[in-house]
């Protein structure tokens, strides 16, 4: 048991630290700063659901995504801890996380996706599940992940209070240790993606 609580612990720590809600709560404010707060809800519960579909669908199928663009373990481990780190000093440097906003439904683009649900978490995702591919860790994984967005959308349905409550500037420096946590991962999977390569190419 403590085993599993183990993995689920690092699996969610993981993924909520590139979902990052705190990070995304000064764009979230921002693109609804004319709504109500019902309006606000429901904006945030239509992006809950296309987040959820979107990260159920890479951690079911990831896999075979990455069997169809033939990428290997040590290669997504590499491309992907860069991925990380770029998302990670954009977020130490204040840069957005989005460079465009649909004026239509933001709900889908960009809250859902990429401000929440980017390259980021579904590298991440990808990650996970094709490191071992068993219907254990999948299922851990597919927990964490439901978990971690339930979390992470929650955190922006209570986003205007919590800026009320906490200022603005704690709110970005909640932000900015999500993003040092994220960057040390990005490392940890470069360094483990070269040592791969290293092992698979001079230590045959």
């Amino acid at each position: 048991m403590s085993d599993l609580l183990i993995i689920f612990i690092s699996y969610f720590t993981q993924l909520l630290a590139i979902m990052n809600p705190f990070s995304a709560i000064p764009t979230f404010i921002s693109l609804t700063e004319s709504m109500s707060h019902k309006e606000r809800v429901g904006i945030v519960r239509k992006a809950y659901l296309a987040g959820l579909i979107i990260l159920i669908a890479f951690t079911l199928v990831g896999k075979y995504i990455l069997e169809a663009f033939d990428v290997s373990i040590p290669g997504l481990r590499v491309g992907g801890g860069i991925i990380l780190l770029t998302i990670a000093l954009d977020m130490l440097g204040e840069m957005p996380r989005t460079k465009q906003v649909n004026p239509g439904d933001i709900a889908v683009v960009p809250i859902a996706t990429p401000l929440i649900i980017g390259p980021g978490t579904i590298t991440t995702v990808l990650l996970l599940t094709s490191s071992d591919p068993s219907p254990f860790n999948i299922g851990m994984v597919f927990i964490s992940g439901i978990v971690a967005c339930t979390a992470t959308f929650a955190i922006l349905m209570v986003s205007d209070k919590l800026v009320a409550y906490l200022k603005v500037s704690t709110v970005r420096a909640i932000g900015r240790f999500m993003a040092i946590i994220i960057a040390g991962v990005a490392v940890e999977m470069i360094a483990y993606g070269v040592y791969q390569y290293y092992r698979q190419f001079f230590m045959q």
